[in-house]
């Protein structure tokens, strides 16, 4: 069943509702551990947890495999059971995969789109998918789901054998009634026929009525637009819904469980979801203005350290710190770089400069040359710098960015910060600190992935483990510098493929010098790298219609396992869902070839492929492609005359 927002309320009560019933009385928790609104809304739930005494066991996963190696102890338990999943679940029939039975609720918050149809029965109690009313996929928008619809369709083709098999005993009867013995044609063994068979009284009872040609031909015209339907839902839903940190903070608000630390928690998740371009801008700021009227909303500090003293919770006291909002620089991890460093670094700016070659770092001094800011003190660190040049970045750039090839619109946005003691975090520089701690490849630890999961959880209470904070922030430098180092090398090398009027460009990491960082193995990273490289090798054609999807395959992991990601070309304004066009392609791709995967991922547009599979994978996925683009330029043709 999808569950819409207003009734978040009822689905918590049921949780602790199963909690009371079973033997452990504890609630099990998966979280992907792929992005930060991952870590966001699992802290959200584990805190919420916290405070009404409820036991629970979080545990990060990376793909249904795992999940399903975990849920084993559960296949033949008894008991009522509840199963939450953050960021996972939403897009499969996770009841079959993971082979849980009917007692075991599955609650699944996740952010991936297209929500399975399955998933959209109103009877299933047992498996809840919470979507709230202004996600870009709404409830509304999901087909139905019907399981007798396979059986109906079993029917409908035995009703047509059966009717046909009639009609051709109809015609024999008809044939036999012109001569012959009686008898015989009773036994149907008349000569020059086939024996007739008789029909008893049971055949005729199971047979279905014998419908008429208008009433199949209406049938089949039904099934007919109904899965059309439902291929128009899976070929134009391929995104991000709602942050799942956003969702559990209504959650939060509606318990009246609301304070910074969740406010902050939902700020990053959808401050993750912008800079990854998985929402819209406009979208963002219809979030991000709900968000900032609840800063304005501050509780007692001394009523809230009574209760945190009480019950012992994971919460940051509110006096000494706050959240506020913020008009911030879309310039990655300014505070903790130079300015020059920052500029040369950030996506966008380093994609539109190429500040990977001199030339590029030419007009970057260019442009530190107009706003007066001297070489001296933009290689020096920004904390170190005096305010007037920290003011003159923010005055003379909306100014001479233009000149530069740069549109200020890019260059800021209105965002959040947290402050506490003398010390300040922006939500983007939250991200990356996130990122950075996430994406902390350690292919010689196993299960690495949970350990990083786990430091990132810890930076989020900023407080406490300020240390692990600035962990991660100098990792996300380190990723981001690498980002820019190696993918202009490819561009330069000529190692990324497909030119101007090419339906996607594709680039392998393994055929470049990155095979050797680890770190390029993570989805997050390669996510990363396909939208650098997307806005970089567009910028290299003059055509304004030059910028086109990006496939990224990455190199081997420990287990000889090589992730393919895919990102949207270009944006969709307004409050909609921004389109991932490869989805479908993917799979069809995958299955052209026979590639079974291994390691499910948690998205439609993210694949684990064995190393060898690599190559005959994006091979293959280019005829695909060039079938789906005929296609729909036919449909556009046929809709046009």
């Amino acid at each position: 069943m999808i569950v819409e927002a207003q009734y978040l309320l009822q689905v918590y009560g049921a949780i602790k509702n199963d909690c009371r019933g079973s033997e452990d009385q504890a609630v099990m928790c998966f979280a992907a551990c792929t992005d930060a609104d991952s870590v966001c809304a699992s802290q959200q739930l584990l805190n919420l947890f916290n405070r009404e005494g409820i036991y629970f066991t979080l545990i990060p996963v990376d793909s249904y495999e795992e999940v399903k190696a975990h849920c084993e102890p559960l296949v033949q338990a008894e008991e009522v059971k509840t199963v939450v999943l953050i960021n996972c679940g939403a897009t499969d029939d996770v009841r079959s995969l993971c082979e849980l039975p009917d007692n075991v609720r599955i609650v699944i918050i996740d952010h991936h789109r297209p929500v399975w149809h399955g998933h959209n029965v109103e009877d299933d109690t047992n498996t809840l998918v919470l979507v709230d009313e202004d996600d870009p996929v709404p409830k509304a928008s999901v087909p139905v789901y019907d399981p007798n619809e396979q059986e109906e369709d079993e029917e409908e083709s035995g009703s047509e054998a059966s009717e046909a098999e009639e009609d051709e005993e109809e015609d024999e009867e008809a044939g036999a009634s012109g001569g012959g013995d009686e008898d015989e044609d009773d036994l149907g063994v008349g000569p020059g026929r086939k024996r007739r068979r008789r029909s008893t009284g049971a055949e005729q009872e199971e047979r279905p009525a014998k419908r008429s040609p208008e009433a199949r031909a209406q049938a089949r015209a039904e099934r007919r637009k109904r899965a059309e339907l439902i291929d128009a839902y899976y070929s134009d839903c391929n995104g991000y819904g709602k942050p799942s940190s956003l969702l559990l903070f209504s959650l939060c608000n509606t318990a009246q469980h609301d304070d910074n630390f969740h406010l902050w928690c939902a700020i990053v998740g959808l401050t993750e979801q912008l800079l990854f371009h998985q929402i819209s801008k406009q979208q963002y700021n219809t979030w991000r203005e709900g968000l900032e009227q609840k800063t304005h909303v501050q509780a007692d500090p001394q009523e809230e350290l009574e209760n945190e003293a009480a019950n012992g919770l994971l919460n940051i006291p509110r006096q000494k710190v706050h959240v506020e909002p913020y008009d911030d620089l879309r310039l990655t991890l300014l505070r903790y770089w130079t300015i020059e460093e920052s500029l040369r670094y950030t996506g966008y700016v380093a994609a539109r400069l190429q500040t990977w070659r001199q030339k590029g770092l030419d007009n970057l001094r260019s442009l530190l040359t107009y706003m007066c800011i001297p070489l001296k003190h933009a290689t020096t660190a920004y904390k170190g710098l005096r305010e007037v040049y920290n003011s003159q970045l923010r005055t003379q750039l909306p100014r001479f960015a233009p000149q530069h090839m740069l549109a200020w619109d890019s260059l800021h946005l209105s965002s959040f910060r947290l402050l506490y003691k003398h010390e300040e975090i922006s939500a983007s520089d939250m991200v990356f600190a996130l990122l950075g701690l996430l994406t902390d490849a350690k292919p010689k630890e196993k299960h690495w992935h949970r350990t990083a999961f786990n430091d990132a959880s810890n930076a989020l209470h900023v407080q406490r483990n300020l240390n692990t904070v600035e962990k991660g922030i100098d990792l996300a430098k380190r990723m981001c510098s690498d980002v820019v180092h190696e993918c202009g090398l490819m561009i330069t090398s000529g190692k990324v493929k497909g030119g101007r009027n090419a339906d996607y460009r594709w680039v392998n990491v393994a055929e470049s010098n990155g095979l050797a960082n680890p770190r390029f193995t993570h989805p997050a990273v390669l996510k990363y790298m396909a939208l650098f490289l997307r806005d970089a090798t567009s910028h290299r054609y003059s055509s304004n219609d030059a910028r086109r999807p990006m496939v990224v395959a990455g190199p081997p992991d420990e287990d000889g396992m090589c992730c393919v990601v895919a990102v949207h070309a270009k944006h969709i304004s307004g409050n909609k869902l921004q389109k991932n066009p490869f989805a479908r392609p993917f799979i069809e791709t995958a299955s052209a070839l026979h590639i079974f995967q291994q390691k499910s991922a948690f998205e439609n547009t993210t694949f684990h492929l064995r190393k060898e599979e690599v190559g005959p994978f994006l091979d293959r996925l280019q005829h695909v492609v060039r079938e789906y683009t005929e296609e729909a330029k036919r449909l556009e043709q046929e809709a046009a005359a």
